[in-house]
């Protein structure tokens, strides 16, 4: 796709061929300014008659794109610049016959973000960061005619955005202040004059032929160009649902810009003044009067009664010079204590990342106008300060555009618990929130894609939403192995500003290849796991490099994570060793679909060793547990249990289930569960007994705590944590699931949302446990009274009726044509008449009975 187009970038931007060899010359890397935009327009005709209009468009940085002065849509998706990403948009609905106009604005960072990684070497040091490049077809009659970035298009780098602004915290992007008045009036109608614009270059460098220097070496930005295989991002206008309070705000005197909202003292209006404050909720029914004085400024607090994630916007009628700053927050600092936050509580920074100021400034230009901010944020509460606006500013509408993947939510769960019915959906809003150019761990702080926790998104995604999030998985495996270094671990989230050698974690790397095989077994896709397996067997070889004599991995290197919480990390480490075992056998799983039998052969043989080896040094029979860590220098256990090493153990570890009732009754006995501080997302914890407790997983590893326990039989205990641990927050009135089981971090974090999983897997019972036409439907009621809901498949969706009984429960099921299912009672029920098969196709109603 590279050769159908060049790239394309200011005149003004110094071009120095001689910076290709910097690495072997020893050149100083090039310095460009950070947190620029830049206006793109070009104008040209069409024929009367078209059948259709294509535009592929990739940036260096962020766009968005306008066709006659309409958005079109925004991008490129999160990537490497080794492997960039191009958006192919539909823009025959946006072009008419004559003349058209194509315009973008767009973001150059020049700093890695928590989801865009620049430019290191390469070609950076010849062109500088930025770079446009499109290429498009308009289909007539018998004819295709091409058009492309070329000499032909205008360009600016545009002053109305402030660019020596400080980033929102470490990893989103910096804070945006635009001052319309500085904005080209116009520049998106056609006839606008851009004389003054600046011309463009192509992005070439070198050359010369076969005898210039170095053999006409030609230097050319991102060499390939990979199509963005994920669905443009939804888009719906919301509203706040209310006001929760308005205030005078007094002017502070020596802060920067970005601290005034957060530090000025408020109080009852006095000097200032709003009027009709409640129109502004409503667009269209008539407008807010704003009015300040004495350098006052007026403070609103908006509430959207939930986490949402949207571009914030405001519309207006100015008279030109009002300042209008936007902070958003999915919190307020007392939000959840006991009685909820105090009359006047406000938006406030909490300095985990760095500056955590999640705001935008707008100053206005006269007339009516709207503001949207050019990147998304998590938002539960908005505060807006005019400032600045003593002959009155009117405000039209207040709130934002709700963005998130467009996956169909197919899926569905209810039954006669209210919480339970409550909780899969809060885990299924949640997910939501954290799915957009794809997985993401939250929404508000950081929006990186960590790698493990996909591994817990991606079987949520298919309960609540099916086959809809399967390129987003799909695109997640590809840029793991994207990430990978030469030594074969991946990046601990892919891409962003992981500093590519700056941290590691190693477990993450086993989770992208588990979620890999998770991936297969759901879909079938082989052509993903064909494309990674060579960078997955490549993962797994750092592994066996970093084995001990005992065959089992020691001491291992890097942040060794496994979750937020106290477990063992030193020596011979049971969880990571067991699901490294676990690892080996999704690369046999893998290898065996790929048809490479020696390769999985191999891997069955490394695990088989593992757990052996496990089974030996890390049970304590005295017990009746798998410690966490061995001391290879002295071959002690340690002390320490945790339910994790125990989980691990079950799913992975091939611990023999004659051990399994002893393992439980340690991992899961309140007397022993101990909640360990985990800084800095669990700051305070309880003393552990490492004789006599146990380490109490936080919500990341609960999901493999509650699979281990389904896998032992113990459906009871799964949901008995799950109303122990998720009740409270939903009793509490959290509108998404948090971090941890406190309201101490992110307060809408994907990888907390397994109990949505689990509903559906569990208590429906519908799973696709192998690869293939067939599912397994192994319902369970669990003393609820009634279940019901939905789960979706490639084939079409399984509806799921639970109805308890005297003798049991009865369930009537409903397959798409072409799906089979095998029926597995839950333990302690038989089926009975009316049905006496294994087996099922179509619909039918059956009957489990009590033995």
């Amino acid at each position: 796709m590279r050769e159908t187009a060049p790239f394309i970038w200011t005149s003004r931007q110094p071009v120095n061929p001689r910076a290709m060899l910097a690495g072997v010359t020893g050149a100083r890397p090039r310095g460009e300014k950070q947190n620029r935009w830049f206006l793109f327009r070009r104008e040209f005709d069409l024929a009367d008659k078209f059948n259709s209009a294509s535009l592929n468009v990739t940036v260096d940085g962020r766009y968005q794109l306008f066709i006659n002065g309409v958005r079109v849509g925004r991008g490129p998706a999160r990537c490497s610049p080794l492997f960039q990403r191009y958006d192919t948009w539909d823009i025959a609905p946006y072009l008419k016959p004559g003349r058209n106009t194509v315009g973008l604005i767009i973001r150059v960072f020049g700093k890695d973000m928590s989801w865009y990684e620049k430019v290191k070497g390469l070609w950076q040091g010849v062109f500088g960061d930025g770079g446009l490049w499109l290429s498009g077809e308009v289909e007539y009659p018998g004819k295709t005619v091409s058009w492309k970035s070329d000499l032909g298009w205008r360009c600016l780098e545009c002053g109305a955005w402030q660019q020596d602004t400080p980033q929102a915290n470490h990893g989103l992007g910096f804070i945006e202040v635009l001052d319309a008045r500085k904005l080209p009036d116009g520049w998106m109608a056609h006839g606008f004059n851009d004389a003054g614009w600046d011309d463009v270059q192509i992005m070439e460098a070198g050359g010369g032929g076969p005898e210039a220097p170095f053999g006409g070496l030609v230097s050319r930005p991102f060499p390939h160009l990979l199509p963005n295989r994920l669905k443009p991002l939804a888009e719906d206008e919301v509203a706040p649902l209310g006001i929760a309070w308005i205030k005078e705000a007094a002017p502070v005197e020596g802060v920067p810009f970005y601290d005034e909202v957060y530090c000025e003292p408020l109080s009852d209006l006095a000097e200032c003044s709003i009027i009709d404050c409640d129109a502004m909720l409503y667009p269209g029914e008539g407008a807010a009067l704003v009015t300040t004085a004495e350098g006052n400024g007026v403070s609103i607090l908006f509430d959207f009664g939930k986490v949402i994630t949207l571009h914030p916007k405001i519309e207006v009628e100015a008279k030109g010079g009002e300042i209008i700053d936007i902070a958003v927050s999915e919190r307020l600092p007392d939000e959840w204590l006991l009685n909820g936050p105090a009359p006047g509580s406000r938006i406030t920074r909490t300095e985990l990342l760095g500056l955590d100021a999640h705001l935008s400034r707008y100053i206005a230009k006269p007339g009516t106008q709207q503001f949207e901010r050019f990147e998304w944020q998590a938002a539960k509460w908005m505060q807006i300060t005019v400032r600045n606006a003593d002959a009155g500013l009117k405000i039209l509408s207040v709130g934002g555009l709700y963005t998130r993947y467009p996956a169909q939510a197919r899926g569905s769960f209810s039954c006669s618990d209210p919480m339970l019915t409550k909780l899969w959906e809060t885990g299924r809003y949640t997910l939501q929130q954290c799915m957009h150019d794809g997985w993401e761990d939250c929404p508000s702080r950081e929006q990186r894609q960590w790698l493990g926790d996909a591994t817990i998104e991606n079987l949520v995604g298919h309960a609540a939403f099916g086959p809809d999030i399967t390129l987003i998985n799909a695109e997640f495996i590809r840029k793991c192995a994207e990430s990978q270094r030469p030594d074969g671990l991946t990046q601990m989230f892919a891409p962003g500003n992981h500093g590519t050698d700056g941290m590691l974690i190693p477990d993450w790397t086993l989770q992208w290849i588990l979620n890999t095989a998770n991936h297969l077994r759901l879909t079938g896709d082989l052509d993903v796991v064909e494309e990674v397996f060579p960078s997955i067997q490549k993962a797994l070889a750092w592994f066996e490099r970093s084995m001990g004599r005992s065959g089992l991995v020691q001491n291992v290197p890097y942040w060794l994570f496994m979750d937020w919480a106290g477990i063992g990390r030193e020596g011979e480490v049971c969880s990571l060793n067991a699901q490294l075992a676990g690892s080996y056998k999704a690369g046999s799983v893998l290898a065996e679909a790929l048809e490479m039998p020696r390769t999985a052969e191999r891997y069955r043989a490394l695990a088989a060793h593992i757990c052996a080896t496990l089974n030996v040094t890390h049970w304590d029979e005295r017990r009746g547990v798998y410690v966490d860590s061995v001391d290879t220098q002295k071959g002690e256990q340690a002390k320490r249990v945790s339910q994790h090493s125990n989980a691990a153990m079950i799913l992975w570890g091939d611990a023999p289930e004659a051990r399994w009732p002893r393992m439980v009754a340690w991992m899961t006995d309140p007397e022993k569960i101990t909640f360990t501080a985990a800084p800095p997302i669990a700051n305070t914890g309880q003393t552990l007994n490492e004789e006599t407790g146990v380490v109490m997983a936080n919500t990341f590893y609960s999901h493999f705590v509650f699979e281990a326990l389904a896998q032992a039989g113990r459906l009871d205990l799964v949901f008995g944590f799950i109303r122990d641990r998720y009740g409270p927050m939903i009793d509490r009135g959290a509108t998404t699931l948090w971090e941890s089981f406190e309201p101490t971090a992110s307060l809408c974090h994907g990888f907390s949302a397994s109990p949505t999983w689990q509903m559906s897997a569990r208590i429906l019972g519908v799973r696709r446990d192998k690869s293939g036409g067939r599912i397994t439907f192994n319902p369970n009621l669990l003393g609820l009274d009634h279940a019901n809901g939905t789960i979706a498949f490639t084939e079409g969706d399984v509806a799921v009726s639970l109805l308890a009984t005297k003798r049991g429960f009865e369930a009537d099921i409903a397959l798409p044509c072409g799906l089979e299912t095998d029926i597995i009672p839950p333990p302690g029920y038989r089926l009975i008449e009316p049905f006496d098969g294994a087996h099922i196709e179509g619909s039918a109603k059956l009957i489990f009975e009590q033995i």
